[in-house]
């Protein structure tokens, strides 16, 4: 139902870290996607950032966000500000409700464009299996621009979901991307699937 926004992590990263090259940063996305070089680009299109994604999977609840109505996301609701803590480094996500999932990001080797603003306008788009909502309509995902703060030459962030309605926990591919105006720098699937027993307890409601 909600998109999860503006996250507070357990997990904390030292911003200056080193970008990873080679095999650590195939282990880092998990999928084998390249990490961006940053490097000026020889067809006219403008410099990308480097990207390192550096987590990924479930998360729990150590605090709960407030819920808002937003016109951008599929639902029109969005979660902002809940304190995570990372579970799970997966691409597989049990269908259960108050399953937080997602995957944490860094750019840096920023455009000389970004950096002498406070803040760089980037998309995010979600991709996901048709869902049907309480008032007959359907959604397949949103798309929306937002701003990523830029702290040290960099930009860092958070893009996930939380089910937390019965018509939302839909099985199938869930795509998180990351745009920076008409490029694709992260592309991020999840697969969501009917749990077992061991996961419907392990992801079970916080006590």
């Amino acid at each position: 139902m909600k998109h999860v926004t503006l996250l507070f992590l357990i997990v904390l990263v030292t911003a200056c870290n080193p970008s990873p090259s080679g095999n650590e940063a195939d282990k880092a996305t998990g999928t084998g996607m390249p990490v961006v070089t940053g490097e000026a680009s020889d067809d006219g299109k403008p410099r990308l950032p480097g990207v390192h994604v550096y987590q990924f999977g479930i998360y729990k609840a150590v605090r709960k966000g407030a819920v808002r109505e937003s016109s951008q996301t599929n639902t029109g609701k969005i979660v902002r500000k809940p304190k995570l803590e990372h579970v799970s480094m997966t691409d597989r996500i049990p269908l259960v409700k108050d399953t937080y999932f997602g995957y944490q990001y860094r750019l840096f080797n920023l455009p000389p464009a970004a950096l002498v603003k406070p803040a760089m306008e980037l998309r995010k788009v979600l991709i996901h299996p048709k869902m049907t909502l309480p008032d007959g309509t359907t959604t397949t995902g949103w798309d929306r621009t937002f701003k990523g703060r830029v702290e040290v030459e960099q930009v860092m962030g958070f893009d996930g979901y939380v089910f937390n309605e019965d018509y939302e926990l839909v099985e199938g591919d869930w795509i998180f991307q990351l745009w920076y105006k008409d490029q694709k720098l992260i592309e991020r699937k999840f697969r969501a699937v009917r749990p077992d027993a061991g996961q419907l307890a392990e992801t079970g409601p916080e006590e």
